[in-house]
Parts: C-alpha cells; structure tokens; sequence
C-alpha cells in the first residue's frame, strides 16, 4: 500500500489555515475596494482644485454611454472599467472611457479620463472629446464627494 506524500498531521493544520485565509480575505476586500474608491475621489479632487465636479463612469447596463456616480461604489475597479457598448455604423459607440471626470459646467466644463494604470486623470483634449462625442451627464458641485454614500 502507497503512503500519501502529505502526512495526516498537514492535512489536519490546513484547515485552519484556509479559515484564516478566508476570513482575512473577507475583512482586507472591502479596505482594498473603499480604498481605491477614496483614491480617484480624492485624485479628482485635487485636479478639481476647489472647482465644481462630479464623476460618471461607463453605464453597466449600456443604457447610455454614462451615468454619473452616485456612491463611493462605483469608483471602485470593479465598477468603473471600460465596457465596449456596440460594432460599426455611425451612432453605435465601440468603447467607453472607465470615468469621466467633469469640471465646472456645461459647455465650458473641463473633461479628464481615470486610468487606472497610472491611476490618474488625464485631460481629455478637444479633438479628443469631439471624437469621442463625450458630453457631460452628471452635474458637479463643490463638495461632490461629501454627499457619496458608501454603496
């Protein structure tokens, strides 16, 4: 008869092993999430600096091509990524941006781009956003991210 390579002391260790990993996975997800979350807030505030702003993010459902945020949620990665919205033709949008940040108003508002790879905005120049026939959805106000819930 074979004998195991992994001895029955091991195996009975590894059961609470897993539990801690599980449970310390279960406490460090949220922290890490709500973390990067307060990063872009807070990334966008300082680009704001003191302006009116808000944030949308490409729409989940493809509804639209955004819709503006509206809890600290939905600036975590797993909320705000780029989603590719349709093929061909004219009016048919192939990729959105994962977050638009929007600063001042309307036509005159400024138009910055999350990357999380520098996880940073970049502005969007003119030419950039004609192409993209990226228009504000959200209105900013002073003091955005105060009024964000966590979820």
């Amino acid at each position: 008869m074979s004998q195991s390579p992994v001895s029955h002391d091991a195996g009975r260790r590894a059961g609470p092993v897993i539990l801690r990993f599980v449970l310390m996975l279960a406490v460090l997800s949220p922290a890490i999430l709500f973390g990067t979350a307060t990063y872009v807030l807070y990334q966008a505030e300082q680009v704001a600096n003191g302006k009116p702003f808000c944030v949308q993010y490409a729409n989940p459902t493809g509804g639209g091509r955004y819709t503006p945020v509206r809890s600290l949620w939905q600036l975590t990665f797993v909320a705000m990524h780029a989603r590719y919205l349709g093929l061909g033709g004219s009016d048919s949008d192939q990729f959105s941006l994962p977050g638009v940040l929007v600063i001042d108003q309307a036509e005159r508002a400024d138009l910055w781009r999350w990357s999380w790879s520098s996880l940073g905005w970049h502005r969007l120049t003119e030419g950039v956003r004609k192409g993209l026939r990226l228009e504000p959805v959200c209105a900013p106000h002073v003091n955005y991210g105060d009024d964000l819930p966590v979820v």
